[in-house]
């Protein structure tokens, strides 16, 4: 979102975009010139629809893939081998859910530093019981 930090800022990054930026992200063209910007309602509209989860999970494997710390898988090779991943929880400064109480998050990372999955933690339970169920389990 491009840094944006509230729904009017987004809608007013769109606005300044150039037609080439807003036709790669789908924007549908309604002047010759190319897309028109989509304003800030349609921005909320969209966002909503979105199912958080399955975009977390989309962007997690998108950035394991380009990790340059990830080991070469080698075809001669019938396991690769494991690496750990860090886990930390955070408190998300500024968000807030509708009854006034914040959002914690538990976040896998990759030795680079990118973040591959992240779950939110209930306030009423503590971090090991969202990350005892990512675990593999041995046999």
């Amino acid at each position: 979102m491009a840094g944006a930090k509230s729904l009017a800022a987004i809608a007013e990054w769109a606005v300044d975009a150039p037609p080439a930026v807003l036709t790669a992200l789908g924007g549908p063209p309604r002047e010759p010139s190319g897309p028109t910007a989509p304003a800030e309602a349609t921005v909320r509209r969209v966002l909503q629809r979105v199912d958080g989860d399955a975009l977390d999970a989309a962007i997690g494997i998108w950035l394991a893939a380009r990790d340059p710390d990830s080991p070469p898988v080698a075809p001669s090779k019938p396991e690769r081998p494991r690496r750990a991943p860090a886990v930390d929880g955070k408190t998300v400064r500024g968000a807030r859910r509708a009854e006034g109480t914040q959002v914690h998050l538990l976040a896998a990372m990759t030795g680079a530093g990118l973040v591959t999955a992240q779950r939110e933690v209930d306030r009423k339970t503590i971090e090991i019981t969202v990350f005892r169920p990512s675990l593999p389990r041995s046999t």
